[in-house]
């Protein structure tokens, strides 16, 4: 195998390392795994679906202060919906472990940053500048838009 193909070609590369690993696995010596980039690749998996669900769960609550915001919006009820999806798809990937990665006050931080930065053609409502809510919380099943809406407005 060239000494290249991780960078030249990283599906090829990924299942020839694949197939030798299987190999390993069946007990038979193989001494040409790349073990410096298998590596780094599984830890890659890992931080990448950490991002996936940071991700996912910055846009529902991007989407939920807009509502927040500006309640009245043509838009609305779009964002509304959007947020249900956003959290659907964060809890169908997340896992337990990212717990210790995911950071609910940043994500929170980003998103308002990133509404208050909008040019909405006029000014938002109040927003809250911290989340009352665990990541636990926010994952939570029985947390739907309206609910996520009404913790992130003012109290």
């Amino acid at each position: 195998m060239p000494d290249d193909l991780y960078h030249r070609d990283i599906l090829a590369w990924s299942i020839a390392q694949a197939e030798r690993l299987r190999r390993v696995a069946a007990g038979e010596r193989v001494n040409d795994i790349d073990w410096e980039n298998v590596i780094e690749e599984i830890e890659s998996v890992g931080r990448s679906e950490a991002r996936s669900v940071d991700s996912l769960l910055t846009q529902a609550l991007v989407h939920a202060l807009k509502v927040a915001a500006w309640p009245d919006h043509a838009a609305s009820r779009k964002w509304r919906n959007e947020i249900g999806l956003f959290l659907d798809q964060a809890r169908s990937r997340y896992s337990p472990g990212m717990a210790q990665v995911l950071d609910l006050a940043a994500m929170h931080r980003r998103a308002r940053r990133l509404v208050l930065d909008l040019d909405m053609r006029r000014p938002p409502q109040p927003l809250p500048e911290a989340i009352d809510l665990t990541l636990a919380g926010l994952l939570d099943e029985s947390l739907g838009a309206d609910a996520l809406i009404a913790r992130l407005k003012p109290r």
